[in-house]
């Protein structure tokens, strides 16, 4: 079956959990809280912090382990700052993995729209590249594209480049800031999280936009 509907899927909090106080207990045992905040800036969106650096691209993962390592007490080595990092992902159910599959498989075009980083996106992929081989026309990741949501150029690369008028576009975010910032931009339709996309897709929205 085809649909006239294209589908843009955020990756963290709508595809994979986040356990962010998991991160956060790891990172703990390696440097100050005020570090964690500050430095890292785990937990928050302000410029300049090692996160933000990383996901924007413009700290490669070596640099970034490099950094925190300097925060971090005696003798931690790169790998555990990678472990803690990684703490942040806590799994895809296999539910979800079929539900967009299943999508797929009816004919819409998926594409993923991520904030995220070299680090996590290794650690994704270790996971899940086959499911997201399956699953995905292509990915946008913001640390390849040195940009991030809810940047409105990035918006506009994206819908560029996947060829569907904007408002055939279902962007599915959890964040409230990223989805306004792309209906202003670019004009797409969005959805909050999963539930409400098949919601849409249930009632009609997908076949005749």
């Amino acid at each position: 079956m085809k649909t006239n509907t294209t589908i843009i899927l955020d990756f963290g909090g709508v595809l994979m959990k986040h356990d962010r106080e998991e991160c956060l207990r790891a990172f703990r045992r390696l440097m100050s809280d005020e570090d964690i905040s500050a430095v890292l800036g785990l937990g928050n969106d302000l410029p300049g912090t090692l996160r933000v650096r990383l996901e924007t691209g413009e700290l490669s993962a070596e640099e970034f382990v490099g950094c925190v390592q300097k925060y971090c007490v005696r003798g931690t080595s790169g790998q555990q700052v990678i472990d803690a990092w990684n703490k942040m992902h806590a799994g895809i159910d296999d539910s979800t993995w079929e539900s967009v599959r299943r999508l797929k498989d009816e004919g819409f075009r998926i594409y993923l729209l991520s904030n995220t980083d070299a680090i996590h996106w290794q650690h994704t992929l270790e996971l899940y590249g086959k499911r997201i081989d399956e699953c995905f026309d292509d990915v946008f990741l913001s640390f390849e594209y040195h940009m991030m949501k809810p940047d409105g150029k990035f918006y506009r690369i994206v819908n560029g480049k996947i060829c569907s008028s904007p408002d055939r576009i279902l962007f599915v975010d959890d964040s409230e800031a990223n989805r306004r910032a792309a209906q202003e931009t670019v004009g797409w339709r969005t959805c909050a999280d999963l539930k409400e996309l098949y919601e849409c897709v249930r009632n009609g929205m997908g076949k005749g936009l």
